[in-house]
């Protein structure tokens, strides 16, 4: 019997999704680490990193309008732009993703121990937390989307005790020295914080999954990164209120060590297991997402055939297991803030790959005289994803040494197996993979698209 994708997510489901995938490691360990280099500034380089992400996330809308295929940038680059910019964008955002996994499954053991008093390795809590969460993605979407809901819920009541406990000790005299390091300080903190918003893109990874995807889909872009940039600076502005910033920069537990000034033993075991609640809910949507695209490339035979099966839970397996086996892999190989730093160079390569192809597709579609259902006048949207790539560009130039040479090889080595996939096609070996790029999707055939794709069928002017 063969099994399909359903759709089952709704605008609630999509928003929770994604919001699971941000509230997480940035907000609990990530803020930490960007303090140290920001300084009280921390607050504009939230900012800044929210700026940078709306900008990417109105390009990921402008194309989820065409295309409701499950796999996030490498569908999105491929139908929008070309094959070779999805295939290499969505082993990129693949690859920063898993790691992430590593690193942020890493964390919730250290919260665990923490948590328990245990001490024990963190490796030990790591390891059976990915198994756990890649069994609950194969039994089944909506049961995934309903434990986040829970874990998000949490997190949320967790952070408001946090900023309720947090101002009854507030000091405005940590804030004195605003910005130590300059403003090259608030780059560098937006460089880092920046990992804490790239789980917006998350819902783009199961668009077979999700209800009026072409309407839904933008909504929740721009609703978690507005909800979680409030959240962000209200945390930001308490935990500096409480600590000197030297103080939470050099803790590898910030809100724990920040809320730790007020002597509260009840209040320090809730912010821990906020702590846990938070990373869980990062590495189950990490293990959703970096599947999802797996999926889409095997469905296309960029990857093997195999990784596209799905099973009778309608969910893809294959694809879930080998996100779950590759994240346990890399957790032998994470340095924390070395493993941040690579993980945001390597998906903001695969953002800038996005932003690029919805500057192709407004350009084609401008062309082409249709007009959508649209978010900003069209007239204008050039602007957006010309301003995220320089945008992008800065910020990747704020990260390490390591970083960037790391991801650059990635990028490099992507490239590379692309051509040569290429190449095998071309020669008549091999199984082709879909290289056809449609004007627009044959997939989304529905509402006012669909009237517009008809006329345009009608007038003679589709190009297959």
């Amino acid at each position: 019997m063969e099994y399909t994708l359903n759709k089952v997510l709704g605008l609630r489901d999509a928003v929770i999704i994604n919001l699971g995938a941000i509230i997480g490691a940035g907000i609990f360990v990530i803020i930490g680490l960007a303090i140290g280099r920001s300084g009280p500034a921390i607050i504009l380089s939230i900012l800044l990193s929210a700026f940078i992400a709306i900008l990417t996330g109105l390009s990921f809308s402008e194309i989820a309008r065409h295309t409701s295929k499950e796999g996030g940038v490498y569908e999105y680059g491929k139908e929008a732009f070309t094959p070779a910019a999805g295939f290499v964008g969505g082993l990129m955002w693949t690859f920063s993703n898993m790691i992430a996994i590593s690193a942020v499954a890493l964390s919730l053991g250290q919260y665990v121990d923490s948590f328990l008093s245990i001490k024990t390795p963190a490796m030990f809590f790591a390891i059976p937390a990915i198994v756990i969460f890649a069994l609950l993605n194969i039994f089944g979407i909506k049961n995934s989307a309903k434990t986040l809901t829970a874990l998000v819920a949490l997190n949320i009541i967790i952070l408001v005790l946090f900023i309720m406990f947090g101002l009854t000790h507030f000091a405005i005299s940590n804030f004195t020295n605003f910005a130590p390091n300059g403003f090259n300080g608030i780059l560098a903190g937006s460089a880092l914080i920046f990992f804490a918003f790239t789980g917006f893109s998350r819902v783009t990874t199961i668009g077979d999954e999700v209800k009026d995807s072409e309407k839904t889909i933008p909504k929740a872009i721009v609703a978690s990164i507005l909800i979680s940039a409030v959240i962000y600076i209200a945390i930001a502005v308490v935990a500096v209120g409480l600590l000197p910033y030297q103080d939470i920069a050099s803790s590898a537990a910030p809100l724990s060590a920040a809320i730790a000034v007020l002597h509260n033993p009840i209040i320090d075991l809730i912010i821990a297991f906020g702590g846990i609640t938070a990373t869980a809910g990062v590495v189950l949507t990490g293990i959703l997402g970096t599947s999802r695209v797996l999926f889409a490339m095997g469905r296309d035979n960029e990857l093997p055939g195999q990784i596209a099966k799905i099973d009778r839970y309608s969910t893809p397996q294959v694809a879930i297991v080998l996100s779950a086996i590759i994240a346990i892999v890399f957790i032998y190989f994470v340095s924390f803030s070395t493993i941040v730093e690579a993980s945001n160079a390597a998906v903001l390569i695969a953002y800038a790959i996005i932003n690029v192809s919805a500057l192709v597709l407004w350009n084609r579609l401008r062309k082409e005289e249709i007009k959508t259902n649209k978010l900003i006048r069209r007239s204008y949207f050039f602007i957006i994803p010309i301003l995220s790539v320089i945008t992008i560009a800065v910020t990747i130039a704020y990260l390490g040494y390591i970083a960037l040479e790391s991801s650059f090889v990635i990028f490099v080595a992507f490239s590379l197996i692309y051509l040569v996939k290429y190449g095998i096609s071309k020669s008549g070996h091999g199984v082709s993979a879909n290289e056809h790029v449609p004007y627009v999707s044959m997939v989304r055939l529905f509402g006012k698209s669909r009237s517009e794709f008809s006329k345009l069928v009608n007038s003679g002017r589709y190009k297959p």
